[in-house]
């Protein structure tokens, strides 16, 4: 019997849209990409190279076109996805909720800024504890604050390498949310394939997770 729910922040309830754009017009502006005649379009079609082969997204796509210093990225440009406080007040409803996300410092003052950490039982974030998806170990950390077993929870997030593979090995079901550099991915094994898949966060409230 499912017990908990637990999602991911960037590109699952967070549009990370201008975030990206943002990073991409930085990134072209440096010597070194200038050097090497690397556009915006250019960073965007590497990225998304490195998401369809389950690659690290930015510093896979920067090895790819040869380029060392990383511009950084810039959280405060995301906005959450319209349907997100909706879609966790529905789910809420339903079931405790807990967040499992490879973020920067400071997410739970961003969730309160957004208006959703209220939402969550469990925040469990990369630069807080020190582990990063898809290490196992941030989803059995996330499991035991919930004081849930693996088959009682479900992991629901846009990346099938860094949410839907790692938490299925675990015994955890999951659901793909088709957003963003994550829907560019397809499973390339059972392992990776979820057990739901939606294309909108609107879509989760339809899903009977028993």
């Amino acid at each position: 019997m499912i017990r908990f729910l637990f999602i991911d922040m960037g590109g699952t309830l967070a549009d990370e849209t201008l975030s990206w754009q943002a990073r991409f017009r930085v990134q072209a502006q440096m010597e070194e990409a200038k050097a090497k005649g690397v556009t915006e379009e250019d960073l965007k079609r590497a990225v998304e190279r490195a998401s369809r082969e389950y690659r690290r997204i930015y510093r896979g796509a920067l090895d790819e076109l040869g380029i060392r210093e990383m511009a950084p990225y810039d959280p405060a440009l995301e906005r959450l996805y319209p349907q997100a406080k909706e879609t966790l007040r529905g789910l809420r409803a339903r079931y405790p909720l807990g967040l499992i996300a490879n973020q920067g410092p400071g997410l739970k003052d961003r969730l309160a800024a957004f208006g959703i950490r209220d939402f969550f039982q469990v925040v469990v974030s990369s630069f807080d504890v020190g582990l990063k998806k898809p290490d196992p170990a941030i989803f059995y950390l996330a499991l035991d604050r919930a004081n849930v077993r693996p088959g009682e929870a479900v992991m629901i997030g846009d990346r099938l390498d860094n949410d839907v593979f790692p938490a299925k090995a675990l015994g955890m079901k999951t659901v793909w949310v088709r957003q963003g550099f994550g829907a560019l991915q397809t499973p390339r094994s059972p392992a990776a394939t979820p057990d739901w898949s939606v294309s909108s966060l609107s879509e989760l409230l339809s899903i009977d997770f028993q």
